[in-house]
């Protein structure tokens, strides 16, 4: 099975987070809200450097890495039809700068208050990582 690494990041502004919905018909959570993440490979060694930089490129704004929070798991399916390992290595950023614009693969961004994450359909590493970070109630 193949491993994919990617550097997942809470984006924080005060008291909200940012997220970003997945357009009709994306695979493997369709039309599902989720936080931000970037692969870590040979051309982007850096964990938080890829992050930064797919947070950029898909929002428009700046973030720094204020924190590093741990790790997961999850067997799924990749986008290019294959089961694979995913380790998500987990930050909380702090947002510095920058007008917010939706880039390519996204329909929409929106800052969410942390009491509202639970009336979003969020994609099941999400709610994981929010129900760890306290932000969503343990069932």
């Amino acid at each position: 099975m193949n491993i994919k690494i990617l550097s997942i990041g809470v984006v924080k502004k005060e008291d909200k987070i940012l997220l970003r919905k997945k357009p009709e018909g994306s695979p493997p959570y369709q039309e599902t809200w989720y936080i931000f993440g970037g692969a870590v490979n040979e051309e982007n060694t850096d964990p938080d450097e890829a992050l930064k930089q797919i947070v950029l490129s898909q929002t428009g704004v700046e973030i720094s890495v204020a924190e590093h929070i741990g790790w997961d798991t999850e067997v799924k399916q990749d986008h290019d039809g294959e089961k694979k390992l995913f380790i998500y290595l987990d930050c909380i950023c702090e947002y510095t700068k920058g007008d917010l614009r939706v880039g390519e693969g996204i329909e929409k961004l929106e800052w969410v208050h942390i009491d509202d994450l639970e009336n979003y359909d969020l994609v099941p590493p999400s709610v994981k990582l929010f129900k760890k970070l306290g932000y969503l109630r343990q069932s």
